[in-house]
């Protein structure tokens, strides 16, 4: 029996609603605003628990009873037994709906299981269980980041012992040029050339050590380089008073330096993990800094003894004694060609080892076991081509570095200069400073500078680098830079004395008293000059970090290319550092020369920071992408053969 036609068809408009109720919204639709993302935590927690259950679910699939099957029990048929269990795909959790979002919203990095599932994430151990690694090692114990962790400190022990050597010894003569130009008979400026020569010279071998790296691997680098220390520091310590002899023994000893200023930051990215390696590179500037500008307070007294500034190169010729086997025996190499994809990493097995000693087996087998294994040169490029050799020298001119380069130059110059100049300045009559006493005017800036180096990174590594930031950085470091550069040349000038008082010695044009300047004063200026430079000096890494990240196809790539920009940038500024050292003797050893070039310097630092703050804040992008057509990372064709940026975190 069928209804009235009126109850068929007769529908309540206002109840429209209740009777079609709307169709939900597609979550894949466009909106305008995206809910926030879970807690970063609560992500990692959920892979966790759904790889351990996976895990529990091929156990209790292996421990059931299977039936019969030709592969397993008729293995004699031809058939091969399957090494891994088959599992079916674990469904997606289900999101909640503050959760779901488009597929595009996700602003966690790619990782390798977002892209392979087959492919097991590789975490840390101890209490780093819950770290992803960054770089994802490889299943090779060869691996440097496979390496034992007594290993690995060991190379970088080494290594930095080798730095520390390398920073005193470049300062090592700054508090005895006056008296070389008294015993030898030459003029001041043949005098300070033996710093400033190796310095040009280490900014060349540098360079060179970068681009053979790149072919025969680090270590022969290493030991060639600490073999060429060795031999100048030695040959330092019998040269006969001799010009000649003094600067041929300071060329070997600049062009051992190169590689440990240019090699040893790759070593570290090439060993460490992200969360280990911060430690790392903070420890490794700290001592570099430190033993650059601290080594002048002992040297100046070690050079008081009988035998003179000799006395210095025969305390580094013993540590260097001491340094060589260190580096042939506990610094191996590191250079590894990681592949992005590896099918071993589907089913990783290894297991890194966290002991902080080694297990030593002191038996004669043990150690002719170990001395098969140690090795001058284990790395040996594939193929050379000149995209390979001109890695280093294009990040040397990138943009960014060339930027770098122009914001910390006069700073780093001008103290450099100014305190390779204070033997000429403040060892004369009326002051008569011994050796001793000019090494204590560096503690200021020892003091001031390390400060800085170990401060600030901690405080930008905390900080998001933003352009607020960058800019605030730059700021104070030019004020503190040119304030030290202007008061220094402006207070030595404003001490002078009137003509006609009683102990006035007129020297430099001016007339000066044994007590008219403060040479605390003197140090607190330098220290501040020294502190300025640092502050200036940290945004270097923050600053390489964003281009690489900018321009790099992976990660491999993109920590090669920190190494090649950094090892650039420390070529260029000792090359300039040497020229400026040879220079600014022969401009202040005049009232008004000093005059002019304290106040030409400060004020020029301040409009070339402020040029270079408005490039960042206007054309940062543009300078990124600059870098990647400098350094040859934006060719279409280089990034198909060297994979997508998504392979790797």
């Amino acid at each position: 029996m069928s209804r009235p036609e009126s109850e068929q068809s007769s529908i309540d408009i206002s109840q429209i609603e209740k009777s079609f109720p709307a169709p939900p919204k597609s979550s894949h639709g466009f909106r305008k605003t995206l809910p926030p993302l879970p807690p970063m935590a609560e992500i990692e927690r959920d892979a966790a628990e759904a790889i351990a259950l996976e895990k529990n679910k091929v156990t209790a699939a292996e421990a059931e009873p299977k039936p019969s099957s030709p592969v397993r029990d008729e293995p004699n048929k031809g058939l091969l037994t399957l090494p891994f269990a088959i599992s079916t795909p674990k469904p997606l959790r289900p999101f909640s709906p503050a959760e779901q979002r488009p597929a595009t919203a996700s602003t966690r990095r790619m990782s390798f299981v977002s892209i392979d599932p087959k492919r097991n994430l590789k975490y840390g151990v101890g209490k780093y269980a819950s770290v992803e690694l960054s770089p994802q090692p490889s299943e090779d114990p060869n691996d440097p980041l496979n390496w034992p962790l007594w290993k690995k400190n060991l190379n970088f022990l080494a290594l930095l012992s080798v730095v520390a050597v390398v920073g005193a010894m470049k300062t090592a003569l700054v508090t005895v040029h006056s008296v070389i130009a008294g015993q030898e008979g030459v003029r001041y400026t043949s005098a300070v050339a033996l710093t400033a020569v190796p310095l040009i010279v280490s900014a060349l071998s540098g360079m060179t050590s970068t681009i053979i790296a790149r072919i025969w691997g680090k270590r022969p680098v290493y030991l060639v380089s600490i073999a060429l220390m060795f031999i100048g520091s030695a040959w330092n310590i019998n040269t006969g008073r001799s010009s000649a002899q003094n600067m041929a023994a300071r060329i070997f000893q600049g062009l051992g330096w190169g590689a440990f200023d240019t090699l040893v930051l790759g070593s570290i990215l090439d060993t460490f993990f992200e969360h280990e390696r911060q430690t790392k590179i903070l420890l490794y500037h700290t001592v570099s800094v430190g033993t650059t500008w601290g080594s002048p307070v002992i040297g100046g007294a070690v050079s008081m003894g009988a035998r003179g500034f000799e006395t210095q190169f025969e305390i580094f010729t013993a540590f260097l004694v001491i340094l060589m086997p260190l580096i042939v025996f506990g610094a191996p190499e590191t250079t590894y060609t990681r592949s992005s994809f590896d099918a071993n990493d589907m089913f990783p097995m290894l297991t890194r080892s966290q002991a902080r000693l080694p297990t030593i087996t002191f038996t004669k087998d043990a150690v002719l076991q170990y001395l098969r294994k140690v090795e001058f040169s284990p790395y040996r490029v594939m193929i050379v081509d000149r995209a390979l050799l001109m890695q280093a020298p294009r990040a040397a001119v990138a943009p960014s570095i060339i930027l770098l380069f122009v914001v910390t130059l006069l700073p780093h110059v001008f103290l450099w200069s100014l305190t390779s100049s204070l033997s000429m300045l403040f060892a004369p009559s009326p002051f008569r400073l011994e050796e001793s006493s000019l090494g204590l005017i560096f503690f200021a800036p020892f003091l001031l500078g390390t400060a800085a180096i170990v401060g600030l990174p901690m405080f930008l590594h905390q900080k998001r680098f933003s352009r607020t930031i960058h800019l605030v950085t730059l700021a104070v470091g030019a004020a503190f830079a040119s304030i030290g550069m202007l008061s220094f040349g402006l207070y030595i000038v404003g001490s002078a004395q009137r003509l006609g008082q009683d102990g006035i010695v007129v020297i430099w044009g001016m007339a000066f008293k044994n007590n008219s300047i403060s040479f605390p004063v003197i140090s607190f200026l330098l220290g501040l000059l020294a502190l300025g430079s640092a502050i200036l000096d940290s945004t270097i890494q923050p600053v390489v970090q964003q281009s690489t990240a900018f321009t790099s196809a992976n990660m491999n790539i993109a920590l090669r290319n920190i190494a090649d920009m950094k090892a650039g940038l420390a070529c260029l500024r000792n090359l300039v550092a040497g020229a400026f050292i040879l220079g600014i003797p022969n401009v202040v050893s005049s009232g008004d020369g000093l005059r002019g070039s304290a106040i030409a310097t400060g004020v020029v630092q301040i409009f070339i920071t402020a040029i270079v703050a408005a490039v960042y804040f206007d054309l940062g992008e543009s300078v990124r992408r600059l870098d990647g057509v400098v350094m040859g990372l934006v060719d279409l064709s280089s990034l198909k053969q060297r994979g997508s940026f998504f392979d790797s975190d």
